[in-house]
């Protein structure tokens, strides 16, 4: 599998072999946009991130829940707040 270093030098070959203004345009459009694309925050979340998540969305689907006056109620309670 080639480097990401010799596939940039593979591209900048071939951009400068292009002649066609058209063609050009378009791939820098596609580049430019990849360049600015968001990487969606669940990319970049560890695999426990994501099973706890997971878990919590099930919970909810399965009505664990509390509200947030129960927790707080709780919280008080607890630490005799």
């Amino acid at each position: 599998m080639p480097s990401i270093k010799n596939i940039k030098k593979g591209l900048h070959e071939l951009i400068d072999s292009v002649d066609d203004e058209a063609a050009l345009i378009i791939r820098k459009q596609i580049l430019e946009r990849e360049a600015v694309r968001e990487v969606d925050f669940w990319d970049k979340l560890s695999e426990e991130e994501k099973a706890s998540i997971e878990r919590g969305l099930a919970d909810v689907e399965a009505g664990r829940v509390s509200t947030h006056e129960e927790v707080m109620s709780r919280v008080k309670e607890k630490f005799n707040l």
